[in-house]
Order: structure tokens, then sequence, then C-alpha cells
């Protein structure tokens, strides 16, 4: 979860910006678009452990606020949702009703439901004063990642200042690729000290077993994830993560966690071979994927073109797609 004001405020665009041109050049246009499948349970548990790690308990109770009250099922929460994010409004009641669609209940009926059903966890998110509301079972969960990050040898010592490693949490990088102003933030920056070697990390939760997460890699763009930061990294004054010594960059690295079976985490380091693919482009199991340097062109383009209903070649061949 990135609440840095000097990264947020930065006009240089950023790796995940740059992943949604890929898609469609409207996607960019819409920083709120997200085309990942996690529920909403799983990326909100996601975010508590990146900023309980790497920002600590003062921003975690600043980010969240941890309720009670459950949530009403079905569409008596939708309705709940919906009047708290429509209080402003004199037609929240109207708004919040046709939004949910109620079939059987008349407008009048669900107020009256609302009373018993749902007020309770209303008046929770009044509470929250504009925090993200998560469960005592979501934050149960949390603590037990974050403890096992924190704990087990395979991570800890990434994690946690040390005599030998010195841990920098949340690194701003400002870079130009290809003329282009772009910024990064990584999680984790490393040094270890016996060994004068510097590593690039990144934290991820995942909602199925750890075991499986590589088969997920590409589908999340990860690949572009980790060419893009250590590029960024790669192009800074590294000694100023390391007392003044130069050190040996190491492969981008990703800690995984299970959200559903926390304890084991695993360490996944990235190989030349995917960095190239997630710079540069390159087929994985018969489909090609583009990387952050054909992101940037096409950046560029439709900048200067300021066209977004096609994709650049689209609009370069007229419409013609050829197969």
């Amino acid at each position: 979860m990135i609440t840095d004001k000097n990264y947020l405020e930065s006009t240089a665009v950023s790796q995940s910006r740059l992943k949604k041109i890929l898609g469609h050049p409207r996607q960019f246009l819409d920083p709120g678009f997200s085309d990942e499948d996690e529920t909403s349970e799983a990326i909100t548990i996601g975010d508590g452990v990146d900023l309980l790690i790497t920002q600590g308990e003062d921003a975690f109770e600043n980010k969240f606020f941890m309720t009670t009250v459950e949530r009403p099922s079905a569409q008596m929460g939708d309705y709940v949702w919906n009047l708290f994010i429509n209080r402003n409004n004199s037609n929240a009641e109207e708004i919040a009703y046709s939004t949910v669609g109620f079939k059987r209940d008349t407008l009048e009926k669900v107020k009256e439901r609302f009373k018993t059903e749902g007020k309770p966890y209303y008046d929770e998110l009044i509470a929250a004063e504009g925090k993200d509301v998560i469960t005592p079972a979501q934050f149960n969960t949390i603590q037990l990642i974050k403890r096992s990050l924190l704990e087990h040898p395979f991570t800890a010592k990434f994690l946690k200042n040390s005599d030998r490693f010195l841990v920098t949490f949340q690194v701003m990088v400002t870079f130009e690729y290809d003329d282009t102003p772009c910024k990064g933030l990584l999680d984790v920056v490393c040094y270890d000290r016996l060994e004068n070697k510097l590593f690039p990390i990144d934290i991820k939760t995942t909602g199925t077993s750890i075991n499986f997460w590589n088969f997920t890699f590409y589908k999340h763009r990860y690949d572009f994830q980790a060419a893009f930061y250590r590029y960024g990294l790669g192009s800074t004054d590294l000694t100023q993560f390391c007392e003044g010594n130069v050190p040996i960059l190491q492969p981008f690295r990703f800690i995984v966690e299970s959200q559903k079976f926390p304890g084991n985490p695993l360490i996944y380091e990235v190989s030349d071979e995917t960095l190239n693919i997630g710079q540069f482009g390159g087929e994985v199991d018969g489909r090609y994927y583009e990387g952050f340097r054909m992101a940037i062109t096409r950046y560029k383009w439709h900048i200067a073109n300021d066209l977004w209903d096609y994709k650049m070649e689209d609009y370069e061949y007229e419409g013609v797609r050829y197969i």
C-alpha cells in the first residue's frame, strides 16, 4: 500500500500505470482501474501486511479500522455500503436502493430492515472516519502473516536490521527511461554487510498456496514489476543504502506468503532471463509478453497524439488487425 506523499505527488509514470496501457489505453487514464482477480478481502489483507512491515503500527492504525460488527449479508450489505458512500446526498436511500436492485422488497421495507439488520454496521463505517474497515478475522490473518515473515529463518533476515543486514523500507527511486520520467517504490532494499550484496525485494501475499504462486507470476506481470524496479534501483546511487560501500546488486526477489496457510513463506528470485522479458518482452509457454520498454513507447505515443480509444497500432493501421 502506497502512502508516501512524495511518491504520490510525483508526476512520473509508475510500473503499475504502464502495465495498464498494455491492456487498453483507457485503462491507463483510470488510476482506480484494476484487472486483478483477487477479492477485495485478499487485497485488504495484502495491503495490511505490507503496511505493518514496511511502515509500522502507527501507519497501519491510521489506515485501518477494526470493526466488531459483521457486514450484513447479501443485498443488505450492499445497501449499507451504497448508503454509506452516498451519505452526503439527500437521496442516498433511493440511490442505494436502485443500485442494489431489490426485487422483492420496496424501499420502505428495506428502510425498515435497515434499522435492525444494517444500522449497526453503518454506524461502524461512520466511526471509521474514512479508514478502511477490517474484521477481527482479517486482522488476525494480517498479524499471522506479519509474524511469519518476521520470524521465519528464510525471510526474517531480509526484513529486520541486524549486525549483518541493513534494511531500508519504502525506497522511492526516480529515473529516466527513453527520455521518460519514471518512479518506483520498493518495499525493501536489504544490504548484506558480510557479502557486500544489495537485495531489492517486494512483499507479496497470495490467496492460494505459495507453491502455486509461480503460476500467476506472468498473469500479474510481476516480471514487468521486477524489471522496472531493478532498473530503477540500478540507476540510483546505491551507496546510500550500503554505508558508503559500492555493493553488488542482486537479482530481484519476491518474499511470498499465503493468506490461507501462513507460516511457510518462500523467496522467489527472478532470473536474468525473466528480467529481460519484463524489460524487453518475450515469449513464455507460447504467449508473448511486452516489456516495460514497449509500454513506455506506447505511453509516449498516446500522450503525444492524445488518442486513447484504440491501441497505438490500431491507429497506425487504420483499424486493420492481421491474424
